[in-house]
């Protein structure tokens, strides 16, 4: 009999020290609400913001030459019309191409700050798991990693907050 106690409670402790910390995070709203993120993407719509009103300057003083040639156009002899016609393609051309490379520019730059910013974040989520003696933090997200979980292990306000707070707003 005490044989069979014995198991029992070596059982047991077995089960209870198998026991693993879990919780899981809200991944949407860990990106959507870090302040270093949300600051990263407020400054490249601004930026992109910038770089349009720029062009629009520019296309709109292409467009009244172009308007101007319609007009006077008929009136230019056929060689002035070709000269003027080639001068407004490579203008075209040229403001395209500069709309092309300053717009590829920023988005290059902010998909390396992006990607870096959610690396951060990742690595918070490694940080404070192993911190804390989790075993498994989960993503949850649209796709359905975690379908549910208990309101008492969602990490998410809890990391987010120490993000935040770690956080210094540039100005």
């Amino acid at each position: 009999m005490k044989k069979i106690g014995v198991l029992l409670v070596a059982a047991m402790m077995a089960v209870a020290c198998q026991t693993e910390k879990t919780g899981f995070v809200d991944t949407e709203e860990l990106l959507t609400e870090y302040a270093e993120l949300k600051e990263a993407k407020e400054r490249f719509t601004k930026e992109n913001d910038e770089i349009m009103a720029d062009l629009e300057l520019k296309i709109k003083a292409y467009q009244i030459k172009e308007d101007l040639f319609r007009k006077n156009g008929p009136s230019m002899s056929r060689k002035k019309q070709e000269e003027k016609y080639n001068e407004l393609g490579a203008e075209a051309q040229q403001l395209q191409q500069e709309r092309q490379a300053r717009i590829g520019k920023l988005q290059v730059e902010s998909q390396e700050v992006i990607d870096s910013l959610i690396t951060k974040v990742k690595t918070k989520v490694k940080d404070y798991g192993k911190a804390n003696g989790y075993s498994y933090i989960y993503g949850s997200n649209d796709a359905g990693s975690v379908l549910f979980g208990k309101e008492e292990l969602d990490l998410t306000k809890t990391i987010l907050k120490e993000m935040n707070d770690n956080y210094t707003i540039k100005e």
